[in-house]
């Protein structure tokens, strides 16, 4: 670890969004001060409280903010992209290769990388400063692929963002039989050795000494999972130091279908009745039940859900309703879930959606979507150190662009980041007292380069994907509009 700087920074902004305890306030002409990787003061300049600095950052007409915590986002990837305006469903693996799983890996170390150190810039890129990480399992069989999150981490620890990191497992997976019907492949045995592995992944991010990078518990799929599997996992988490933990559940309509079909029970009533609740745990999604009941009981619980408004609308689905989950006592976050990882954009979307579900203008505010992208992701990771500025606080920081001509006439600050702008408004980021993204730029990287090793290892991906269908990849997955190559 580097020493202590004992250096005193203030931030002189056009707005600051600080935190007073009870709730973000935006001050005009606020000042933030920090040292090392905490913050010393967040407020007006003028209250006597306000220390002096040793350097002076001055972020002219922009609004500075907490950084963002992006609760659910893929952290490699994204081959969901492949089906947005499509009625293309999931390829699911061909039952030869899930039985064998000794094909060899479509991607080799260099690709890992790639993968990894694109996802990292791209959420630094978008105001991003903690994220918890989730990889596509499209292309995967039980578990995650060995060195991905190693990777991750590595490229994490490069980039300088917060990170919780796990290695995924799943008792079932999605196959094709030679006759092409689908069905699902149970291995106990292997959901168990997955969950040994992530339990491995805990203890060697323990080990690097990084305080920015963290390990956490994820059966991947609730309904891919038995009851003594998550069981199982609780006990984990509780040896571990009641470590985080966090699932897909009810994000399609199947998963109620399924759920009831095998347990007799909702998938939110038989999770409560795994045990698998409390405030070490997150669902991501959660999205379809039989009865609001099951989300007032699971309010109950203190558990934390993730909302990925985005990805959901591409399926065609949307929570309903955000502000009903919150009046229930759910502690939300926000999660990107999908490319691109733009915050911004999802607190856009799931307010609009939230307005649409509830038929209410003034549903979905700008303040409860900020406050799940920043308090809400802080709380179910039990940081209340993220997410806020304040004295004590962690010394993580945004400063957003949101005086261009596109954002409109000066008004709102927050309200034009919200509704009139993006993730590409970021303009400076500082992570534990350290500016890692400067001018929207991460300091050192060579992105031309980045963006030609990720295309490589895209152009892998979807090849092997659409192999599983027998098929060009340009047909399986059909283009926006049709498409005239160069020969």
């Amino acid at each position: 670890m580097a020493a202590a700087s004992t250096e005193r920074v203030a931030i002189e902004a056009g707005w600051l969004v600080a935190w007073d305890g009870a709730q973000h306030v935006a001050i005009e002409g606020g000042r933030l001060v920090f040292r090392d990787r905490k913050i010393l003061f967040a407020g007006d300049p003028t209250d006597p409280a306000c220390p002096p600095a040793d350097r002076t950052i001055d972020a002219g007409d922009k609004l500075v903010t907490p950084g963002l915590v992006n609760l659910h986002c893929i952290a490699n990837l994204d081959a969901q992209v492949l089906r947005s305006d499509a009625n293309v469903p999931g390829v699911p693996k061909p039952l030869a290769y899930v039985r064998g799983g000794d094909e060899p890996h479509y991607w080799n170390a260099a690709d890992l990388r790639a993968s990894a150190e694109y996802a990292m810039a791209t959420l630094l890129k978008n105001g991003t400063t903690s994220f918890a990480m989730v990889t596509g399992g499209a292309a995967k069989l039980w578990d995650e692929h060995e060195g991905e999150p190693d990777a991750i981490a590595d490229a994490a620890d490069r980039f300088g963002v917060r990170a919780w990191i796990a290695h995924f497992f799943r008792e079932a997976v999605d196959a094709l039989q030679p006759d092409g019907t689908r069905t699902k492949l149970w291995d106990e045995k292997r959901a168990f050795a997955g969950l040994e592995r992530n339990v491995a992944l805990i203890e060697r991010l323990r080990a690097r000494g990084n305080p920015r990078l963290t390990g956490f518990l994820f059966p991947y799929q609730a309904g891919n999972c038995s009851a003594d599997l998550l069981r199982e996992t609780m006990r984990q988490a509780r040896a571990l130091g009641n470590v985080h933990v966090r699932t897909h559940i009810a994000e399609y309509a199947e998963d109620l279908a399924a759920s009831l079909a095998r347990h007799g029970k909702a998938p939110l009533e038989w999770l409560i009745d795994t045990g698998m609740v409390g405030a070490n745990v997150c669902l991501t999604h959660a999205i379809y039940t039989r009865d609001f009941a099951e989300v007032e009981a699971l309010a109950r619980t203190g558990i934390s859900v993730c909302h990925c408004p985005l990805v959901n609308a591409r399926e065609g689905d949307l929570l309903a309703s955000f502000d009903r989950y919150r009046a229930a006592g759910i502690n939300l976050g926000i999660g990107t879930d999908t490319f691109p990882p733009d915050l911004v954009e999802e607190m856009r979307v799931g307010s609009l959606l939230c307005k649409v579900a509830d038929k209410k203008r003034g549903a979905g505010s700008v303040a409860a979507f900020f406050h799940a992208a920043t308090i809400g992701g802080a709380t179910a990771l039990a940081r209340p150190d993220l997410g806020r500025l304040a004295a004590g606080a962690a010394a993580d920081i945004c400063i957003w662009n949101v005086s261009e001509f596109r954002h409109g006439p000066a008004d709102d600050p927050m309200r034009s980041l919200v509704h009139f702008g993006s993730g590409r408004d970021c303009d400076t980021v500082i992570v534990a007292g350290r500016e890692v993204l400067k001018g929207g730029k991460i300091p050192g990287l060579d992105e031309a380069e980045l963006m030609r090793r990720a295309q490589v290892a895209w152009d892998k991906y979807k090849r092997r994907l659409a192999s599983w269908a027998g098929d060009a990849p340009d047909r399986i997955y059909p283009s926006a509009l049709p498409m005239r190559r160069r020969p």
